[in-house]
């Protein structure tokens, strides 16, 4: 009972990987609204930039460029999503072809398993910061010391290949075939550095975030008048919303992290390891 109690409270209100931030944000709007309500002139005369005009017109342009921020976030998080299961179609196709093309033994499947096993979780090293290949599972005794990882075992990987096709065991077209996939994995790892290394322009980051600051400001000025100490809560609605939105894109605009938000490549890491060891053993 208290499981299936926790679970649907869970459903009607998940946690939020943004709370502690986002709580502060909420707080400290409803105090300041409080402040305002405490303060604010009993004649009820606003100074003109006050009114409920600037309110409404600040929450327009706001509405726009939440709106756009949130599509780019999203958009980002997205294609990362779309990479990693990519690379888990193109780890199971190498490792099906070679397994049926090369006829490879029973040490040239370990060794094609120790790469495709060691990629995925190489390229998630490096896409949270620096890595070394004696990082990698399997590859703890390596004394290369390559600047980029992944890339060198990709390397590996078509040199392994190549030499199949140098060895007679595979014709030009099975290589091509080949090739094909081991090709795809430097793509990827191309396109999630694209991600990681591209932030949203400033210029968009700046004009939100000023929107949202200007929003916190005048707002309760602007409605004080009429909601009374109503205004504390809803200014807390508002921002609760607001700046959960704008903190929620930050999260997921770089989706390679640790953070409750990001991608679980640690899962997909498995998954391509389990998937390799499951085909070529």
């Amino acid at each position: 009972m208290d499981e299936a109690r926790r679970s649907f409270w869970t459903w009607i209100w998940p946690p939020l990987p943004i709370a502690r931030r986002l709580w502060m944000a909420v707080v400290a709007a409803a105090a300041y609204s409080a402040g305002v309500r405490l303060v604010h002139p009993s004649d009820g005369v606003l100074p003109p930039l006050l009114s409920a005009q600037l309110a409404l017109i600040n929450t327009a342009i706001l509405g726009l460029l939440v709106s756009f921020r949130t599509k780019v976030a999203y958009d980002r998080w997205w294609e990362g999503r779309l990479l990693w299961g990519q690379l888990v179609n193109t780890s199971r196709n190498l490792c099906l072809k070679a397994r049926e093309l090369a006829r490879l033994d029973t040490d040239e499947r370990l060794k094609f398993l120790a790469l495709i096993s060691a990629f995925p979780f190489a390229l998630m090293r490096h896409l949270r910061g620096e890595v070394q290949l004696t990082d990698i599972p399997n590859f703890e005794k390596d004394p290369a010391t390559p600047a980029h990882v992944p890339a060198e075992i990709a390397r590996r990987t078509i040199a392994m290949v190549a030499g199949l096709r140098e060895a007679g065991r595979i014709d030009g077209h099975m290589h091509q075939m080949l090739d094909l996939h081991t090709s795809a994995l430097m793509d990827i790892c191309g396109a999630c550095e694209r991600i990681r290394n591209t932030p949203l322009a400033s210029s968009y980051l700046s004009l939100l975030r000023h929107g949202l600051v200007l929003g916190f400001v005048f707002t309760p000025w602007a409605l004080v008048q009429t909601l009374g100490l109503w205004v504390i809560p809803v200014q807390a609605v508002a921002v609760y919303f607001l700046f959960g939105i704008e903190l929620t894109a930050e999260a997921v605009e770089q989706p390679f992290g640790f953070d409750g938000d990001d991608l679980p490549l640690e899962a997909y890491c498995e998954t391509i390891r389990a998937s390799a060891e499951d085909i070529l053993r």
